[in-house]
């Protein structure tokens, strides 16, 4: 990521979002502004069609004000003068018909700030024609099929997406222009009356440059789809594991995301707020949330309250460190903010919500780590997952484990694969953690089953006893 100070439409309003901010604050004692534009197009070739299609859109201004008890908000789909000025009258009528709390907790707006940032595209997708993205999508449909003959099915989707921020308030005027490219590919085989399916993909911040995979990423979905074609289903148990980075990155997501998140500290319901400060993890183990990382996914300068991007240390060396934040959050428990303050969209209620969610760099080889199994498991292609934050229960599945005896692969594989335990349980047993950070780029995140945000999540393999079925 860059900074730079390119013009861009949604700055101008600027303006008309500082006074509904001066008029807010007459009548409660912090408020700011977001303004949000969004826009795109969906690439998508498979072996018998082909499709454009847009991203669905969003545009408009969320004004929030904060009561001294209760953050209040008006959204309008309108950035016209008009609109902002209705949505800034109901505003005030509704922090008048609430009330302020004197001496109740209080926001600081911050230092003054006003920066514009920009993610550069190495490749401007603008700069090429929609036809000639969609070809890019039906060249790797194709080469996928040139590759195995038992490819029955092939789908290549590729996404860009241009996100316009602009958060406003008494202290700051905060601008950033995110471009987002990523292709995923679905490949489904036949044979002999067995079917498998797999897909795998990556993203990444910028242009076109990311439409599209390298041919050693396209050889292993299509390698590891055939060797599916085979699987047969794991034995039960408690298994020796090395969890590959993408599945460590499943692991890290569900284990110490919506787990860790402070707004479900507020409402009692995650068992994380009792381990701070406490051990959850092996001696190993650090974990982070990061959305400051350069050119990932899921990384921002912002969060949608105006906090600038900067790394949380969830875990360090085993210890609970540190939740994530949103501005209300942090605000009645009394903690420092990160910058996890994030919305669907402006219809929708900022959260604590993860970024970049990933298990901190190790010391080991991941081939010295698979050597030291006497029989265990490689997990690889993490599938999805699940969490529950009050029980700390955890499930993760896989589409493909690896078969371990005296330290070498057998060539025998399982599909699928899924793990459960009690996170401290799982986290505990790590006993080697990689020397090599994998982030794929894929990821999305819904705060039960709806509000969802653009996540990441990765980190090195990790050697650990997991009970897998």
């Amino acid at each position: 990521m860059t900074t730079t100070t390119t013009t861009a439409d949604l700055r101008e309003r600027a303006p008309a979002l500082k006074r509904a901010v001066n008029e807010l604050h007459r009548h409660a004692p912090y408020a700011h502004a977001f303004a949000q534009k969004r826009g795109g197009n969906v690439f998508r070739a498979s072996t018998k069609t082909q499709a454009i299609e847009p991203v669905d859109p969003v545009s408009g201004v969320v004004l929030s004000a904060w009561t001294g008890r209760t953050l209040l908000e008006v959204s309008v789909p309108g950035l016209d003068d008009e609109s902002l000025k209705q949505a800034t009258a109901r505003l005030v009528e509704l922090v008048t018909k609430e009330g302020v709390v004197d001496g109740g907790p209080q926001i600081d707006p911050g230092s003054v700030v006003d920066e514009d940032h920009v993610v550069v595209e190495a490749v401007p997708a603008d700069g090429l024609s929609l036809d000639d993205r969609l070809g890019r999508m039906v060249a790797l449909k194709d080469r996928i099929h040139a590759k195995d003959k038992r490819v029955k099915n092939a789908v290549a989707r590729g996404t860009h997406v241009r996100t316009e921020e602009l958060f406003v308030s008494s202290t700051k005027r905060l601008w950033q222009d995110l471009r987002r490219g990523e292709t995923v590919c679905l490949i489904v085989m036949e044979e002999n009356g067995k079917v498998a399916d797999l897909h795998g993909g990556k993203g990444r911040q910028g242009g076109a440059e990311h439409l599209g995979l390298a041919e050693k990423d396209i050889d292993e979905l299509v390698d590891d789809c055939a060797r599916l074609l085979s699987a047969t289903r794991v034995d039960g148990g408690l298994w020796d594991c090395v969890f590959m980075p993408d599945m460590a990155g499943l692991f890290a997501h569900e284990a110490f995301g919506h787990g860790t998140e402070a707004d479900m500290f507020t409402r009692k319901r995650a068992k994380g707020q009792d381990f701070l400060g406490k051990p959850v993890a092996s001696e190993w183990v650090d974990m982070f949330d990061d959305p400051s990382l350069p050119g990932e996914a899921g990384s921002f300068f912002f969060d949608h309250e105006g906090q600038a991007a900067s790394r949380t240390q969830i875990i360090t060396r085993g210890v609970l460190t540190a939740p994530m934040t949103d501005l209300v959050s942090a605000v009645k428990l009394g903690i420092p903010r990160s910058a996890n303050g994030r919305r669907e969209s402006v219809q929708r209620k900022a959260y604590t919500r993860m970024t970049n969610t990933v298990f901190g760099p190790g010391t080991s080889k991941v081939e010295d780590m698979i050597a030291s199994l006497e029989h265990g498991l490689v997990v690889r292609h993490a599938r999805n997952g699940m969490e529950d934050p009050k029980g700390w229960g955890i499930q993760c599945e896989a589409y493909l484990a690896e078969e371990v005896r005296g330290g070498k692969k057998t060539g025998k594989v399982f599909s699928p694969v899924v793990v459960t335990g009690y996170v401290p349980d799982l986290l505990m047993s790590i006993s080697a953690v990689g020397n090599a950070t994998e982030i794929g780029g894929l990821g999305t995140c819904g705060k039960g089953y709806k509000e969802w945000v653009k996540v990441t999540d990765g980190g090195p393999a990790l050697k650990l006893k997991a009970r897998v079925a």
